[in-house]
């Protein structure tokens, strides 16, 4: 159909068809989300996995305790909390007494992470492992979404050997 060029505005169907591209998009910015806290999660869980590796791997090489806990100031341990997302930090801890004492060599410092993560240990406030490369304590780190329900929830456990596994599931944190 020839349009006068007087006649201006849209037909029916260019706003049908603008509706549903708007709906297709929208649909999709959805799901996105979830693939972007996936990704987050995982980056998180490497990097917690990456700290008890490194741990593992410096106590077999000094043949001294490594441990890693929680710290907000990166140069000492602290209990006040079980959340590591202040960040944590790898220490050499020959006297096995879970405090950063001096001249005990800070290995790595990990800082601040996303506030939409929680990382909890399951017990305790320090992972420590000995010069054989076991833990002294088997521990699993759970790292969850602030808002818990349904969502990704990323593992990191120990095993009596030394062996560290990362596990991916969804549910409630």
């Amino acid at each position: 159909m020839i349009r006068p060029k007087s006649m201006k505005g849209l037909t029916l169907i260019e706003i049908m068809i603008t509706i549903l591209l708007v709906g297709i998009i929208g649909s999709m910015t959805v799901s996105m989300d979830s693939v972007v806290q996936s990704f987050r999660m995982d980056f998180y869980n490497q990097r917690v996995f990456s700290s008890l590796v490194l741990a593992r791997s410096e106590a077999i090489k000094r043949g001294v305790n490594v441990s890693v806990c929680r710290s907000q100031n990166g140069i000492s341990c602290d209990t006040s909390d079980s959340n590591w997302k202040a960040g944590w930090l790898v220490f050499v801890n020959p006297n096995n007494n879970n405090v950063v004492d001096p001249g005990e060599d800070i290995i790595r410092v990990y800082g601040v992470i996303d506030r939409e993560v929680t990382i909890n240990l399951d017990a305790g406030n320090t992972v420590t492992f000995i010069p054989r490369g076991s833990p002294s304590v088997i521990r699993t780190i759970r790292l969850c979404p602030t808002d818990g329900v349904g969502t990704p929830i990323r593992t990191v456990s120990m095993t009596a050997t030394g062996q560290i596994r990362k596990t991916s599931s969804t549910g409630d944190c």
